[in-house]
């Protein structure tokens, strides 16, 4: 269906050009039924255009909430089971401590993450991220292009800490959720 919309925006545009080159190689353009014509395809091609953006972005709200659900029924069948939920955490994953930086989102569930700038001196540095939405969320530590400590995926208030031994330098923290991260969920972690 995505497709759709990309097609009417390149009738638009085509359209657009054919008005813009039939006015500067003619003299009486356009003639009045030019005109009407034109006017009626543009107006189409807008209203078609539009209607397919509120679909689109009605289908991914309907994705987003499938997603939650999926990760809540997870975590009830793992709670039914005697389960931790499936994690990307080690095992003997360390408490957070009293100094670690602090870390949320807002409550509605935005791909942001605040703040957007942290501080932290050498040596282990946790970050303890706050996800008070139902949307799942995570924060994992990069250097470079390698991910060097990453929390556990929480929701609803819970917290989880990620931790990394970190040298002198600028880090990126972001949520390693798919398609959260690309959405504008990260921010930069500088170690002095």
């Amino acid at each position: 269906m995505s497709e759709l919309f990309y097609v009417f925006g390149i009738g638009l545009t085509v359209l657009a050009l054919v008005v813009a080159f039939g006015g500067m190689r003619m003299e009486k353009f356009p003639s009045t039924l030019v005109f009407r014509g034109g006017l009626a395809v543009m107006g189409i091609f807008v209203v078609a255009a539009c209607a397919f953006a509120i679909v689109l972005s009605r289908e991914e709200k309907e994705e987003r909430v499938e997603e939650i659900e999926a990760f809540r029924a997870e975590e009830e069948a793992a709670a039914e089971e005697g389960e931790a939920p499936e994690v990307d955490e080690p095992a003997d994953a360390e408490p957070v401590e009293e100094d670690a930086l602090a870390l949320t989102s807002p409550e509605p569930g935005d791909l942001i993450f605040d703040p957007t700038t942290l501080e932290a001196g050498a040596g282990e540095v946790t970050i303890n991220y706050t996800n008070p939405s139902e949307v799942p969320h995570n924060v994992a530590i990069e250097d470079g292009s390698e991910t060097v400590a990453q929390g556990e995926t929480v929701t609803g208030g819970s917290s989880a800490p990620a931790t990394a031994s970190l040298e002198p330098g600028e880090y990126v923290y972001y949520c390693s959720i798919p398609g959260h991260r690309e959405s504008g969920m990260e921010g930069t972690l500088t170690v002095e």
